[in-house]
């Protein structure tokens, strides 16, 4: 697939999310205390809620122009797996048998490592590897973002089977549904009433909130602005106010993200020529970090934090030229010519 301009800002939304996972988890990989007045681990969740809203909103826009069952989910399965067998393979091939501590014999005919393998099944994150990282604060710790990639598969299988049901046939009946499992979220496992951080619950509900915009793509963007403008004061109310966090991130967040993806802002947008690296970022941002922090355990935390962003952007770059993109040709099995210039879905 080339890397042209896609006149939108999606891309570098998603550089940017995968970008705030690295520095969020670094805190905990290198056993750095933020300062108090940031919730570093509030940063890494919200990147996760941007990627989340952005996939809603693309593939449903992608299930929109082409309402198939077989050719949407070949669409989804490539441009999630490759990446994420090639993350598998190098986390075993080169990070693991680099940094175990164990004989590489022993290391590849491990239980353990064997079992890393079921990550390609997407059901499921397996995140440790035995013996790597052995004097690391999170030891045995290879990949832990690849927790979220079964919930992503999820929502796909999910959007697909609401679709076969017909319920986008109706926009309204879509509106109905997806505001219903909002509510269900909101009321039923929403930590501001609940405690308890509901992730598997929370996260979808930003999917479909994307996707809802998506069916109303033409009446979000011709007054995007003024619901921002509404819904705005409205968040930092729930915010500040009520300190309801999580109510208020989802009211705002969606749409503010779709507002600013879809901007056309030619010198931010020039940069995004050279390819979308942020899924690649986000695979090998945590490898990549853990061996930093092994190769040069003393680094100040700054510089620590700003290598692994350049190595991991390395491996980015690397993961969409080599595998992502020449992957995603495929897609053209199932491709209809789309009516304007689109971000990668």
């Amino acid at each position: 697939m080339s890397t042209q301009h896609r006149g939108n800002l999606f891309d570098l939304l998603r550089i940017g999310a995968a970008s705030a996972v690295i520095f969020s988890h670094h805190f905990h990989i290198t056993r750095t205390a933020p300062p108090s007045w940031l919730h570093s681990d509030m940063v890494g969740g919200v990147a996760v809620m941007t990627f989340f809203t952005i996939s809603g909103y693309l593939v449903t826009l992608s299930w929109l122009r082409q309402p198939q069952a077989l050719a949407f989910l070949f669409k989804r399965f490539l441009r999630i797996w490759p990446g994420v067998l090639f993350a598998v393979l190098t986390n075993v091939f080169l990070f693991g048998l680099f940094f175990t501590s164990m004989p590489a014999a022993d290391f590849l005919g491990h239980p353990d490592t064997l079992g890393y393998f079921r990550n390609l099944l997407l059901i499921k994150d397996y995140p440790y590897l035995p013996g790597v990282f052995e004097n690391n604060p999170l030891k045995h710790l290879m990949n832990g973002p690849l927790w979220t990639i079964p919930m992503e598969s999820l929502c796909y299988l999910v959007l697909a089977g609401v679709g076969l049901l017909g319920v986008f046939k109706s926009r309204w009946f879509a509106c109905i549904a997806g505001l219903a499992y909002i509510a269900f979220f909101l009321t039923a496992r929403n930590a501001d009433l609940t405690g308890e951080m509901r992730h598997w619950f929370e996260y979808p509900a930003y999917f479909t909130y994307g996707a809802l915009i998506a069916v109303f793509r033409d009446e979000f963007h011709a007054r995007s602005g003024r619901l921002l403008l509404i819904l705005t004061p409205l968040a930092a109310v729930l915010f500040f106010g009520f300190h309801l966090e999580h109510s208020a991130g989802l009211l705002l967040l969606p749409p503010l993200l779709i507002f600013l993806g879809s901007l056309n802002v030619p010198a931010l947008a020039f940069l995004q020529r050279g390819g979308d690296p942020s899924y690649g970022i986000y695979l090998y941002g945590c490898p990549v970090q853990q061996s930093v922090h092994a190769l040069w355990p003393h680094l100040p935390f700054m510089t620590s934090l700003l290598l692994s962003v350049a190595l991991a952007a390395v491996a980015g770059y690397a993961s969409w030229h080599g595998v992502e993109s020449p992957v995603l040709r495929f897609k053209r099995l199932f491709q209809r010519a789309p009516a304007v210039p689109q971000a990668v879905a």
